[in-house]
């Protein structure tokens, strides 16, 4: 037995234990139920359910059971439990959604931030899945927010453009933010961990004028020493710092109005992120092609070499981002039509200063241009007008109209000069669509709805030089749901759904206008599932199987323009996804909840003749839709995509004395391999996490905790991209002849870039309620 697979098989059995063995001590509590009279035992029992979830995913509130649609849903107690500290980390326990933090908390190139729901991943070009912040696209980065201040996340799974719009090819995340009530209620926070981790949050809500005016505020600091060592300097890198204001205040000036301002500032200023690239000399296969390649698991490294030096001030990341939003609903003179207006603002700045090498530029490569400094600034605004007809009528819909506007400057330049190494120029994004909805009860049991979105997408950059470029797409995407009754806890539901995401420009100037576009990406998805409510309330079982023809898709390819490799976006061809999703919870007593999620899905491209496979590695046998020569790669996986993703929770507490309980939770998440690149040959391995939690909470509103995360130390990285060494050139002879450089092609070798995992973190936390 390999040691990695004895670290999973002592996580789950661990897990197990915790879940199934904590019964037996907890046996006076069910000797105490079975002791109550009969209907004193009944009302126990019957008492005994799990927490209903409200979700909003289809703009309206509703239970996330009565919801015909695959959506993972966690509020702000289970995000508490968990004690997951950003969105990364969340991903990690819900299946079939992934969120990893490549290029640090910056995330993604340009400064976005990059979900993955059901194997529908991309590397470079606009998102599969899109974040909203209280009904406002997010399209930065998304990977330092303070989940503090989250009344709710719901990972909606499936086409989304019907309701959210663009860029929810695969799905969406829909953040809903805390608001206040007429209950005073305030909260302290503060957690200290290895590594020179630390958080505080403060947090207070309540009635400013009872029954009128509510206010939430938040308040938070938060710091991370890092934990690698730069062998440059001696120094420990990953490093990071935050902090932020976010708040609402809700006024009701009628029983009818509802008008809500939300907003924040959030500040980070982190270091140069753990990132390596695995050199050229780990290479072991194709080594008789141009640019060798590296076949099986990445090598785990624990430390980095990176030119911090060469940046002088500008290492690392500095960013702000502010946010406001304002939604005003009205019903109608109170005829339960109601008429919503929702728009915001999204501003942010940021500067990354970082070695593009991630091997500590020895040659100065190119004159050092790798070692530089990428600036974006960006400002995006959207608004939304929709009317919603009452919900209690057996025919009910929505019709609205909705606009967005974006605008992104970004550059590349030398650290400390205004010298611009690429010029991406302002790109711009300008969509405006129209929408609505129908739902029709055929019976008491059985309903369909039919939603519908029309919009246009007008996507372009200009530079400082005035070339422009500017495109327009346009789509109809439809979905369609039948949904079943079979009894008062149980659903069975079918959905038929179009995905359309518009197409991309490569912005940097010097590319060739051949590869200049990507054209827009569409598929078709096929959904059957399930939701169930079983004993009493104590079990919740819930499932879906689904289908995806996934046609003309974008993923990232690399060209040499001017002897420099470019990263650049193409349409990849075909792709098909089946999957299946289980989601399950059971109250087994009331001091014992175990929950279990797995997400299985098979993205396998069907057709995309890839230049770069026929190039570099298994030679030409194809010629794709515009007359390039490449080589085939269906049967493969998509990138970054995991096909298995297992969660198992559970939380037993304990009756204190004199009041309150103690607690302890074992949390374990199971992602199977991600490939780096179409090729299927150099991939992450199979990752394991395994967090264990201890505490008490007291009925004065105090809870302390003692956590210890990825308890088997798993070093292994969350995701990998397919990199060229840009610290050692192949010009041979190199000590290892099997190395040496293919006479007249580049020496420039293929290198693997991933970032350092987090590792073994013990920590603890005191929290008051008051």
């Amino acid at each position: 037995m390999t040691k990695i697979t004895a670290i999973r098989l002592a996580a789950l059995a661990t897990t197990s234990q915790l879940a199934l063995g904590f019964p037996l001590l907890s046996g006076a509590s069910a000797q105490e139920v079975d002791a109550l009279p009969p209907v004193e035992q009944a009302e126990t029992e019957s008492a005994m359910k799990l927490n209903t979830i409200t979700v909003s995913a289809r703009k309206r509130e509703e239970s996330l059971q009565d919801a015909p649609l695959s959506i993972s849903a966690l509020d702000s107690e289970a995000i508490t439990d968990m004690g997951v500290k950003d969105i990364s980390e969340l991903s990690n326990f819900t299946p079939g959604f992934t969120m990893e933090k490549f290029g640090g908390r910056r995330g993604a190139e340009g400064d976005t931030s990059r979900p993955v729901i059901r194997g529908q991943a991309n590397i470079l070009g606009e998102t599969n899945a899109a974040v909203f912040v209280d009904g406002i696209p997010f399209s930065g980065s998304f990977l330092s927010y303070p989940l503090a201040s989250v009344e709710r996340v719901e990972v909606v799974k499936g086409p989304q453009a019907a309701l959210f719009g663009r860029s929810t090819f695969a799905g969406a995340v829909n953040v809903i933010t805390k608001r206040g009530t007429n209950d005073y209620e305030h909260n302290v926070t503060a957690r200290l961990a290895q590594d020179d981790e630390y958080e505080v949050n403060l947090s207070s809500s309540g009635p400013l004028v009872e029954d009128k005016l509510f206010y939430f505020l938040n308040a938070r600091k938060y710091e991370y020493g890092g934990e690698y060592t730069n062998t440059l300097t001696g120094q420990t890198i990953g490093d990071e710092s935050s902090w932020g204001l976010n708040g609402s205040l809700e006024f009701h000036p009628s029983e009818n109005v509802t008008m809500l301002l939300s907003g924040g500032y959030n500040e980070d200023d982190d270091g140069i992120p753990a990132q390596i690239a695995q050199s050229r000399f780990y290479n072991n296969c194709f080594l008789d092609q141009a640019r060798q390649y590296y076949c099986g698991e990445v090598v785990e490294f624990d430390e980095v070499t990176l030119n911090t030096d060469g940046l002088g001030s500008e290492v690392g990341l500095d960013r702000q981002i502010s946010r406001v939003v304002g939604k005003v609903e009205w019903d109608i003179g109170g005829s339960g039509y109601v008429l919503t207006s929702n728009s915001g603002l999204t501003k942010s700045e940021s500067v990354f200063g970082h070695d593009g090498t991630y091997l500590g530029d020895p040659i100065s490569l190119y004159g050092g241009i790798f070692t530089r400094v990428e600036t974006t600034d960006q400002e995006e605004w959207s608004s939304e007008l929709r009317l919603d007809t009452p919900v209690e009528k057996s025919l009910r819909g929505t019709v609205g109209l909705f606009y967005y506007d974006r605008e992104k400057e970004a550059e590349r330049r030398r650290p400390e000069s205004t010298a611009t190494l690429t010029d991406y120029g302002n790109a711009y994004t300008e969509n405006w669509a129209i929408f609505g909805a129908a739902e029709y009860d055929l019976t008491d049991r059985l309903t369909a709805r039919a939603e519908v979105r029309y919009q246009e997408d007008t996507i372009g950059v200009d530079y400082t030089t005035g070339t422009m470029y500017e495109t327009t797409f346009d789509s109809v995407t439809p979905r369609f749901t039948l949904n079943y009754d079979a009894s008062e806890d149980v659903m069975v539901y079918g959905v038929i759904a179009k995905g359309n995401k518009p197409g991309y420009i490569n912005t940097a100037s010097s590319l060739p206008e051949n590869i200049r576009y990507a054209d827009e990406e569409e598929s078709w998805n096929y959904e059957i599932g399930a939701k169930t409510t079983l004993m009493d309330g104590r079990v919740k079982l819930n499932g879906a199987v689904y289908y995806i023809d996934w046609t003309n898709q974008q993923l990232s390819d690399s060209v040499f323009v001017n002897g420099v490799p470019q990263s650049v976006v193409t349409n990849a061809g075909e792709t098909e996804v089946k999957g299946v999703e289980i989601d399950t919870q059971w109250l087994a007593t009331d001091h014992l909840v175990f929950s279990l999620g797995y997400a299985y899905a098979d993205a396998e491209i069907t057709d995309f003749c890839d230049p770069t496979q026929g190039a570099e590695l298994t030679g030409f046998d194809c010629v794709n839709s515009d007359g390039i020569q490449g080589g085939q790669v269906a049967g493969n996986q998509i990138p970054n995509a995991p096909k298995h993703h297992l969660v198992v929770s559970s939380e037993f507490t304990y009756p204190l004395l004199r009041g309150g309980e103690w607690f302890v939770r074992p949390d374990y998440s199971f992602t199977s391999k991600k490939y780096a690149q179409v090729h299927n040959l150099a991939h992450t391995g199979d990752r394991s996490l395994f967090n264990l939690k201890t505490g008490v909470r007291l009925d004065s509103g105090v809870t302390f905790t003692m956590f210890l995360d990825n308890v088997f130390d798993d070093r292994t990285p969350s995701t990998l991209v397919r990199y060229a060494d840009l610290g050692n050139l192949n010009t041979g002879p190199n000590g290892n002849p099997a190395l040496d450089n293919v006479p007249g092609t580049t020496s420039t070798e293929r290198a693997f870039l991933m970032p350092l995992a987090k590792s073994r973190q013990f920590g603890i936390q005191l929290s008051y309620d008051f």
